[in-house]
């Protein structure tokens, strides 16, 4: 590598302090950290109830929080592992490459799970003082077709009894119990808490089978990692001096954080900057005076997007790719890095493969630095 291009790297992969480790780095050392204690892990499993519970939730938190402090998570019987998204969107987009890395000599062993996977089983659940029994707590569900969701409303005597904001707390933590992390966030579109017994309800254990049989009847294929599931957006270009504002149309696996770029919030980037991932675009500039300019740039964008992800991203887990957007006059390609320094060095010289377009690197946020990935002999010679 030559010196100029190392220096640009480095000025490039200069972020704070949560991003000195890369997301990929962390979850490596996670699980050396797990290949060198799997026989005490397994001992933990297996004398489940017997030892002191405190201590070992000490000893597996020395391993997760390689990955980060904020990590939640379950072990199970039968060697189950269970990580737990507690409502922060962002890890279901970080949790799946951690199991995707568990080493072979465990797989037949160990089962890995990135969220809580959801169970149709009954059992008591004590929350604020109070003691409910999941099959008597009552829902009625709506299925809203034009949006893919379902509109639920519940109601248990003691569960209801609680202060509202009790109540829907407690309520949302048993609903994600029985459906599982992934299916509860994708499907559930509002919640609402009765005042009294309901009719034409179902058991909150019944809850996740009647989902999915509802959309299967509706010809909806079921997911339950929102990686997954595309959404197509469209806007009115506006004038502004921050980019993606003339976006005319695009799709994205993490709606989420397209809102918030728009919103003009950091919330969902800041997460998955505390733990070493990155949230970025590739921006490029195409010609649009003639007709024809805008659909040439976007099977190009098509093209360069599943090179990227077949050829950088995946093999080498470097980071996921989130959808794309295209504007009236420029095409943007949206990342999730995993290793950021380790993709720059293979972004640019990747990228001279079509030294026809001129590459900018950001940040998935506002207010931040544009960087050029690489310039061209005809830029030289410009200057």
């Amino acid at each position: 590598m030559d010196k100029t291009l190392k220096e640009k790297i480095d000025a490039w992969t200069d972020t704070d302090e949560h991003t000195e480790i890369p997301f990929r780095k962390r979850v490596q050392d996670f699980w050396k950290w797990f290949t060198d204690n799997e026989k005490k892990l397994s001992q933990i499993v297996e004398n489940r109830g017997k030892s002191d519970s405190e201590n070992a939730v000490e000893f597996i938190a020395a391993g997760t929080n390689l990955i980060n402090e904020e990590v939640h998570f379950n072990l199970g019987g039968d060697y189950e592992f269970t990580f737990s998204v507690e409502g922060h969107s962002s890890l279901f987009y970080l949790y799946p490459y951690v199991v995707s890395q568990l080493p072979e000599q465990f797989k037949d062993k160990w089962h890995f799970f990135p969220f809580n996977q959801g169970t149709d089983s009954s059992f008591s659940f004590g929350m604020y003082g109070v003691n409910v029994a999941m099959d008597q707590v009552q829902v009625a569900v709506t299925y809203q077709e034009d949006i893919n969701a379902f509109s639920i409303r519940f109601y248990e005597k003691d569960l209801c009894s609680l202060e509202e904001a009790q109540s829907y707390n407690a309520y949302y933590i048993m609903m994600e119990i029985m459906l599982g992390e992934g299916l509860s966030y994708q499907y559930i579109a509002d919640v609402e808490r009765a005042d009294a017994p309901l009719e034409d309800a179902i058991s909150l254990p019944a809850l996740r089978t009647y989902i999915v049989d509802t959309l299967k009847a509706h010809d909806k294929e079921v997911f339950d990692n929102p990686q997954q599931v595309y959404t197509s957006y469209r806007f009115e270009p506006q004038e502004n001096e921050e980019l993606r504002f003339d976006v005319v149309a695009g799709s994205s696996c993490f709606q989420p954080l397209v809102a918030n770029y728009y919103n003009g919030s950091t919330e969902l980037f800041d997460q998955l900057n505390r733990f070493g991932a990155q949230a970025m675009f590739i921006a490029f500039p195409f010609e649009n005076e003639k007709e024809g300019d805008a659909k040439k740039a976007l099977d190009f964008r098509y093209e360069l997007e599943d090179r990227l992800s077949e050829e950088l991203l995946s093999p080498e887990g470097l980071g996921l790719l989130l959808g794309g957007a295209v504007g009236t006059g420029t095409c943007y390609i949206d990342l999730l890095l995993f290793d950021k320094p380790a993709f720059m060095e293979k972004i640019i010289p990747f990228l001279k493969d079509y030294p026809q377009y001129r590459f900018y690197l950001s940040d998935f946020r506002q207010d931040c630095d544009l960087h050029r990935l690489f310039e061209t002999e005809d830029d030289e010679s410009e200057d």
